[in-house]
């Protein structure tokens, strides 16, 4: 994923600007911004939003944060975060995240291990399955040939899968249920996506570059990148916000506050419903509305009896796939996968969980939102994407990006907002 980013020249006033939103995309506009403005960083939750929901568990005669979701890189597709982190000063490292696949007795049909040879990744089988190996083979050869192709911008992945005959078993049992994993959406969003961003995403690198982490997690993140002066107001939602000929005010809890700009940085139907009461942003709303946001659920628990059983060491990640389900249920075995974590007991972190835990084990269930992209959704996101100096509104956030929407996405679009207002630290 590359960022496009206009080259403006910065502005020499200190500004007033407020960030509605924690996540990925306001931690990072506010590091962005903070050094040449005055920030104030609104968060409705009682913690910075990108750690909303990590808890801690005893560890080792001591706890230790565990981070829901877990938040994982691979360096190719996402150069903005690595540069943002390496400036901020957020220290990074391999993961294990080798993975399974169990059918609906959950029984094994594939699994692979990674050999981490540094930065590089090797995988290499661990239970073979001959027919599954040679069309993995066939489809990434397919995909490498075509990644390139213009064609692709206004293609559904699923049509291409078809058109190239690569709706395979293996496109069944084991590309989409990780595609739906790292989307977070179901089969059918999957094929759904953009050919061409699924493509570009598959052949980045990613099977030999491997997935990295903040050393720290989420708390060093959110640590590093508020370690400048940030006025940070959690448990404060944000009513409304009124926009006049030279400010922007921003009323929350009973209380008035005036702002040179505000850059809202959180999912898009939260951005709508904040622009909702301004004539002047009906056409940002419509175009807002029209990318699709879905919910995941996500549980962290310590039952190891719903992993499938293997003869030699599980993988970290675990898919169980009973078939008649739209979605997998991804498992990750953070003991197996974080570096501080290994060789001590099971912690298991799944997505869209199938089955019941033993509710004696159960550290964490929460549910969360992601958007997804669309033919449809990108044309919206493009003009969303138009903004320019003379806003005091501004929107930043993962699903501004014309790629999936993830880590990288949001640091990029508060990258375009940083230039837009002058930043002396934006690349």
């Amino acid at each position: 994923m590359t960022a496009q980013i206009p080259v403006i020249t910065p502005h020499t006033n200190r500004q007033r600007i407020a960030i509605i939103g924690s996540g990925i995309a306001g931690l990072s506009a506010a590091w962005l911004l903070s050094r040449d403005h005055d920030v104030t960083l609104y968060e409705r939750a009682e913690k910075p939003g990108m750690g909303i929901y990590s808890v801690d568990i005893p560890w080792a005669d001591k706890s230790t944060s565990i981070d829901i979701p877990l938040r994982v890189f691979t360096p190719a597709y996402y150069p903005s975060l690595m540069r943002l982190y390496r400036d901020a000063g957020v220290h990074t490292e391999t993961t294990n995240h080798a993975a399974a696949y169990a059918d609906a007795d959950n029984r094994l049909f594939f699994h692979y291990g990674n050999l981490q040879l540094g930065r590089l990744s090797l995988s290499f089988p661990k239970l073979l399955n001959g027919t599954l190996l040679k069309q993995h083979l066939h489809t990434f050869r397919r995909l490498q040939q075509h990644k390139n192709s213009t064609a692709l911008q206004q293609q559904r992945f699923g049509d291409f899968l078809l058109q190239h005959n690569l709706h395979s078993d293996y496109s069944r049992q084991i590309l989409l249920p990780a595609l739906a994993t790292v989307c977070t959406c179901d089969y059918d969003d999957v094929l759904a996506y953009p050919a061409d961003i699924l493509v570009n995403y598959l052949t980045c690198g990613v099977m030999k570059d491997g997935l990295m982490r903040a050393s720290g997690g989420v708390d060093e993140v959110v640590a590093q990148l508020l370690e400048s002066a940030v006025t940070l107001r959690t448990a404060t939602a944000v009513e409304r916000i009124e926009e006049h000929q030279h400010s922007v005010s921003v009323f929350s809890a009973g209380q008035q506050d005036s702002f040179d700009r505000v850059v809202i940085a959180t999912q898009p139907h939260h951005a709508r419903q904040i622009l909702s009461t301004l004539p002047a942003a009906r056409q940002r709303c419509q175009q807002l509305e029209q990318i699709p946001v879905v919910e995941s659920r996500m549980q962290l628990h310590t039952d190891q009896s719903l992993l499938p059983a293997s003869r030699v060491p599980l993988a970290p990640v675990s898919y169980f796939l009973p078939g008649d389900e739209n979605r997998p249920e991804a498992t990750v075995d953070l003991a197996k996968a974080i570096g501080h974590l290994r060789n001590g007991p099971a912690i298991l972190q799944v997505w869209n969980p199938l089955r019941a835990a033993n509710p004696q084990s159960v550290l964490a269930d929460v549910t969360f939102s992601r958007p997804l992209v669309t033919l449809h959704s990108r044309q919206a996101v493009r003009e969303l994407r138009r903004q320019d100096a003379s806003q005091r509104i501004l929107l930043t956030g993962s699903y501004l990006c014309d790629g999936i929407p993830l880590l990288d996405g949001a640091v990029e679009s508060s990258l375009r907002v940083a230039h837009l207002i002058g930043s002396s630290r934006a690349w």
